[in-house]
């Protein structure tokens, strides 16, 4: 276990910027800055004499022993425990510090990146756009992007041998809650420091399981709403509770748990099965070219039709949203039609392939799955 390499996520607060002020002289600035942590920018006086506290932090961390660091950064405190004192061992692990999206959050993860670059350890900041503890709403938006961080990022991780740990000895109490469920889907460990002291608490990962079965009749309406689109809660109420985020329109989104669950499950539930989407319609050629498709396109396929028929639905059957969507790239064929005369069109799954397919009704007909050679043939 030991040689094995470690994928280390640690969430950063701003202890480090407030531990270095002189309680006696400085005060004032520590109650400034307190009451600043969820501004995303600060008044020029303010943000100045941040720049200058942080500068301070990083020369205090450079010339600190092992005890003044602990002191001095919560974030530290539990690499030093992972550690056992010395962050050498780190090198050749990933370290990933997850700041809140807020001038002084930056500041604070910027001045740790810095400290264990130095120290040799591989280090990069991801900053989920809008997450601060100002507003519920933002807080939201902010973890579902952070759990969309996550699934992107640390199964890569896994599947390479890496161990991977959440320290959770620093940041906000609400950005906690949060990792500690959602470490137990994607940590091997979770680590603390057992109260004000140096000894390090370990949390292994549980084996928890999603019950699929509950999830698969409802189906292509999480991969719709994992796509972005919005259903009135009445044609989706019978989903099970956590998984739904209502607004006061009584409109349902998933949840930041929603997502959560169906990364974990999309692809056992996208694959093998081609689902019924709205308006889209299927023709034999194309079940069979998903059938003959792998499990690995299938459910990347299906993700697409789900943002498809979202797009249509939101617009009326307007096809012209589609073309405006750059990722699908829907266009029309130049001087190719059906038998009938209707016109071709096409949009794209990834960079090798193409559905074809036609609009009528505010439908779409799709004729044709496959790589490039379908627009010989659509």
């Amino acid at each position: 276990m030991q040689n094995r390499r470690r994928f280390v996520l640690s969430t950063v607060g701003i202890s480090v910027l407030l531990n270095v002020l002189d309680p006696s002289s400085e005060g004032v600035l520590r109650k400034q800055l307190n009451n600043a942590a969820n501004e995303s920018r600060l008044p020029d006086e303010l943000d100045h004499k941040a720049n200058e506290i942080a500068a301070r932090a990083l020369e205090r961390l450079k010339r600190g022993d092992l005890r003044t660091n602990r002191q001095l950064s919560a974030e530290l405190n539990g690499l030093y425990g992972i550690y056992e004192d010395e962050l050498a061992g780190g090198k050749g692990d990933m370290h990933y510090l997850i700041a809140t999206d807020t001038a002084l959050g930056r500041r604070a993860a910027e001045v740790i990146r810095v400290f264990l670059q130095q120290s040799g350890l591989s280090v990069d900041i991801y900053v989920p756009g809008g997450l601060s503890t100002a507003d519920p709403s933002d807080f939201s938006k902010g973890m579902k992007e952070l759990i969309k961080w996550c699934e992107e990022n640390i199964s890569g991780y896994r599947h390479s041998g890496y161990r991977v740990i959440f320290n959770l000895t620093a940041a906000f109490k609400s950005l906690h809650g949060y990792l500690n469920i959602m470490g137990m889907f994607y940590a091997d460990e979770m680590v603390y420091i057992f109260e004000t002291g140096s000894r390090l608490l370990r949390i292994p990962r549980l084996p928890l399981q999603v019950d699929i079965g509950a999830l698969r009749n409802h189906r292509a309406e999480l991969a719709m709403m994992a796509q972005g689109h919005v259903f009135p809660f009445a044609q989706v109420a019978s989903i099970p509770d956590g998984l739904l985020e209502i607004d006061e329109k009584g409109s349902a989104m998933l949840s930041d748990w929603g997502g959560l669950v169906w990364n974990r499950v999309r692809r056992e539930l996208l694959e093998k099965d081609l689902l019924e989407f709205p308006r889209l319609h299927y023709t034999d050629k194309f079940r069979k070219d998903f059938e003959g498709a792998g499990a690995k396109e299938q459910v990347e396929l299906q993700e697409v039709l789900a943002k498809v028929a979202g797009i249509l639905e939101d617009n009326n059957g307007d096809t012209s949203a589609l073309k405006r969507d750059g990722g699908l790239q829907y266009e029309v064929y130049t001087n190719k039609r059906t038998k009938d005369g209707r016109p071709i069109a096409h949009f794209r799954v990834s960079d090798r392939r193409r559905v074809s397919c036609t609009a009528e009704d505010g439908k779409l007909y799709l004729r044709a799955y496959g790589e490039h050679s379908i627009n010989d043939n659509p």
